[in-house]
């Protein structure tokens, strides 16, 4: 718990939303020794996660944890870090934090680096404090802040988003954990969105759990961040959502496309979206399961075998070399295949939109129509027909 008998009282005041409504509250200088990072903070769960897969809890001394959870502040975005401790240098802080009486700061995780680096630094004692509402705990429930957070969160159009895994992470904590605290009506409420986008975000954070629990590491999240997988999440989200793909077949489209994420280089989303028409028609889906059924029962063996699915060091997942080329090359042979059948099709397509849109001709309009709207028409007709004979022409069709 924070003394209160070294906090010292600003003439600064803060307006914030909490409980619902709008209030005033004092700003008060806090020592830095006093306060201790939050270890659930969105912006860092990723970090957070690496850090545990590799040691079994954080020190229970609070300055050794802050030093740890300090470089993961910096190296989640050292560019805006910088930005921050240059402007609170130069013209000190300017926006207050939201901390706890019992020293978790809520809201401002950032400033604190920043006044930590320049205390440290020497760059004056004006450094070792920071300007923060206090609030105590006892008088809110767990719910109460976390909402209040996100009201911090996405209410000022400054704020800077949190990396896209980092907040998959959070829709999984807040939304789907057994114990979650929102449902999605009350999210999107919090986040000024709509119930619609936060069900979709759902579903993307589920499909993160899914993969990680494919890969045989499951909650791992840094590993999600490592490979950069973000947009091939959302993009496999969009081809398993497709009503193309019958229900039975969903698994399997499933595995073939982790397998997938798992071995691609690249520009994995590019190569996920040209999976799309293949695993959308079943008899392609059908063709690439046979084809990849050892390689996919070997994979799923590698990856459940202990301390064998990553790479010690990068926590980049690691498909054996001879699986991962042939998953490289099935899958890319299929993906070839289908647009060369979609090429061939391209002229059929075409004329079944030609006869959509004459189909959509209002014949009533037509008879209604004046002398140059009908000359006019006339001409559309014999240039369409003309288009039309040449193309049968190239059909040797009578």
């Amino acid at each position: 718990m924070i003394d209160t008998n070294i906090v010292e009282l600003t003439k600064e005041t803060k307006n914030l939303i909490i409980k619902g409504h709008t209030q005033l509250f004092p700003v008060v200088r806090i020592p830095l020794g006093e306060l201790q990072y939050n270890k659930l903070n969105g912006r860092i769960a990723t970090w957070i996660s690496e850090y545990l897969s590799n040691n079994d809890k954080f020190p229970e001394e609070i300055e050794k944890a802050n030093m740890i959870i300090e470089g993961f502040m910096e190296e989640s975005n050292p560019d805006l870090l910088k930005k921050t401790k240059t402007n609170i240098e130069l013209f000190d802080q300017q926006e207050s934090a939201v901390v706890l009486k019992n020293g978790i700061i809520v809201d401002g995780n950032r400033r604190f680096t920043a006044l930590r680096q320049l205390s440290r630094e020497g760059k004056g004692q004006k450094f070792s404090y920071i300007k923060a509402v206090l609030l105590d705990s006892d008088d809110y429930t767990e719910k109460e802040i976390k909402t209040f957070e996100l009201n911090l969160q996405h209410a000022k159009e400054e704020r800077v988003g949190y990396n896209p895994i980092d907040r998959l992470v959070d829709i999984y904590r807040d939304l789907i954990t057994e114990n979650a605290p929102f449902s999605p009506a009350e999210y999107a409420r919090e986040v000024a969105s709509t119930e619609k986008v936060v069900q979709q975000e759902m579903e993307v954070s589920q499909l993160m759990i899914d993969y990680l629990e494919y890969i045989g590491h499951p909650l791992m999240f840094h590993i999600v961040r490592k490979q950069k997988l973000d947009g091939p999440l959302r993009e496999a989200h969009r081809i398993l959502k497709s009503k193309k793909i019958e229900a039975e077949n969903i698994e399997d489209a499933r595995d073939v496309i982790f397998a997938s994420i798992a071995s691609f280089d690249g520009d994995v989303t590019r190569k996920i979206r040209d999976m799309k028409k293949v695993v959308q028609d079943s008899k392609m889906l059908n063709e690439v399961v046979t084809e990849l059924d050892d390689t996919l029962d070997d994979i799923d063996a590698h990856f459940h075998e202990p301390d064998t699915s990553t790479i010690p060091g990068n926590n980049i997942v690691d498909v054996p070399i001879n699986q991962k080329n042939k998953v490289i090359e099935i899958t890319s042979k299929f993906a070839e295949r289908k647009k060369l059948t979609s090429a061939k099709r391209a002229p059929i397509e075409s004329l079944k939109r030609c006869l959509d849109r004459v189909n959509d001709v209002d014949s009533d309009a037509v008879v209604r129509m004046n002398s140059d709207d009908i000359d006019e028409f006339s001409e559309y007709i014999i240039r369409i027909q003309e288009q039309l004979d040449s193309l049968k022409g190239l059909t040797n069709v009578d």
